[in-house]
């Protein structure tokens, strides 16, 4: 039965939920109403019957009063009595001791009714004293015609307002199914031409409902799945190109080194020892954000005096600077703490910062690079004085294998993956890497690492000597 109704298209399912609702509420409805007539209908006979009671009441009263006995009155009342038509229950009359001396059922004579009994029956009192009990008859069988005509009546009516209200639940199904069938028959078609591969298709609900949000959420997933495609696209096109220039490079000087056109020298072989670093290189960089995209990548955090740590950057990279008639301009806060991070990853961040800006800065620049703490976080920057950042290009400088400058190829140095390893290896910190470009020109990259409660207390003897 489940398989059977699970192959039902869902349209369907809902006008006949809709329809089973309905008819449910009509049987409950008729059910209800049948009993309610009954009950109101016993009522309203036993009401009658106490009303029929009061004349005999008053009649047995007056005897009694009168002839201070119930002498005489079973041979008066009896005979009559017999002559009725049959009842539910018998007419009966008790004495003051509740013994029943009349009945219109001859067996019950002599009988003594309950307190159960007497209590549902008419008392009759002279004075005070109560001298005996009289319990009216219900007519006994099924209701009379005018009874029956209107409890037929009330049922048709019933049946009546019933299907109309099935009629009207039915016509209201369809039109909700046909609401809400269309945006999802409309998301359908288009999962289903996402799902081959084409990532162009759009749903157009214009509803203001969960619909409408669905529809929203659908088109940011197909959008963001087409940008990812397209990425994912890019990126391969640019591995590609970037594994391609130095291996062609190696295979050129092989080539002439195989067929004799030139003799083995220290310079073709440095190189093809160059391209073979770049090579390695590149690997290892592409296999860094593979590892950082699938939450991999490894953060050995230690102790680390982020003061000492700049300082031996800023030793590393002069010999480049004074190469490049460059000039550094460290400003480093003498508070700056002791953070649990770790240090190479750092290293190899700011190296990439300050490669980026050397390679930006022209002869006899400055580069500026600012260290301090800053509420809950330590904050670094670099800043140059090169040309700055295109505002196309400053919302994608961190993805892989981006530049700006389109035609920039190896003799800018670089793979295009340093920004984007940066910003990998800060992520993995739970930092934010950023970058602008300054009013009185050049760019500012900055980026800032945490500094919490618990990286403290994870090394307090470090932080004390600090």
């Amino acid at each position: 039965m489940r398989a059977l109704w699970q192959r039902i298209p869902f349209a369907y399912q809902l006008i006949g939920a809709f329809a089973i609702a309905t008819i449910c509420a009509i049987v409950i409805v008729y059910v209800f109403a049948e009993w309610s007539i009954q009950e109101r209908f016993r009522v309203y006979r036993a009401r009658a019957a106490a009303l029929q009671a009061r004349p005999l009441q008053r009649f047995l009263t007056s005897y009694y009063y009168r002839f201070g006995s119930w002498e005489g009155l079973s041979e008066v009342l009896n005979p009559q009595l017999q002559e009725l038509p049959p009842l539910e229950q018998p007419l009966i009359i008790a004495d003051a001791t509740g013994t029943i001396f009349i009945s219109s059922d001859p067996r019950l004579l002599g009988r003594k009714l309950s307190e159960r009994d007497l209590s549902a029956g008419v008392p009759i009192r002279v004075g005070a004293e109560r001298v005996g009990t009289l319990i009216m008859a219900v007519p006994a069988g099924r209701f009379n015609p005018l009874e029956q005509e209107f409890s037929q009546s009330v049922r048709e009516s019933i049946l009546l307002a019933g299907g109309v209200a099935l009629v009207i639940a039915l016509g209201l199904g369809v039109l909700f199914v046909r609401r809400l069938a269309r945006p999802l028959t409309e998301l359908r078609l288009a999962a289903e031409q996402i799902s081959q591969g084409r990532l162009e298709p759009r749903v157009h609900i214009t509803s203001n409902d969960e619909l409408g949000r669905l529809g929203e959420t659908f088109n940011q997933m197909a959008k963001s799945l087409q940008r990812s495609e397209q990425l994912r696209r890019q990126l391969i096109l640019d591995i590609a190109h970037e594994l391609r220039n130095p291996l062609m490079t190696q295979q050129s000087h092989l080539e002439l080194l195989l067929d004799n056109v030139v003799q083995p020298s220290p310079q073709h072989l440095q190189t093809i020892y160059e391209q073979n670093l770049l090579l390695g290189r590149l690997v290892r960089d592409l296999q860094l954000l593979a590892l950082a995209d699938a939450g991999e990548l490894q953060i050995v955090r230690i102790p680390t005096p982020m003061r000492e740590l700049l300082q031996k950057i800023i030793a590393q990279v002069q010999p480049t600077l004074e190469e490049k008639k460059l000039s550094l301009e460290p400003d480093i806060a003498d508070d700056l703490p002791t953070l649990a991070v770790d240090p190479q990853r750092i290293e190899q961040v700011l190296l990439n910062i300050l490669d980026n800006a050397c390679r930006y800065t022209p002869p006899g620049g400055t580069i500026r690079l600012s260290a301090y703490k800053e509420n809950a976080v330590v904050h670094m920057s670099v800043r140059d004085e090169g040309p700055g950042i295109a505002p196309e290009d400053l919302p994608h400088i961190f993805e892989r294998f981006y530049r700006g400058d389109k035609s920039r190829a190896r003799f800018s140095g670089g793979t295009g993956l340093g920004l984007a390893i940066a910003k990998a290896l800060i992520e993995a910190h739970g930092g934010h890497i950023w970058a602008e470009n300054l009013p009185d020109g050049g760019a500012c990259f900055h980026f800032t690492l945490p500094l919490s409660s618990s990286q403290q207390h994870e090394f307090p003897d470090a932080i004390a000597k600090e």
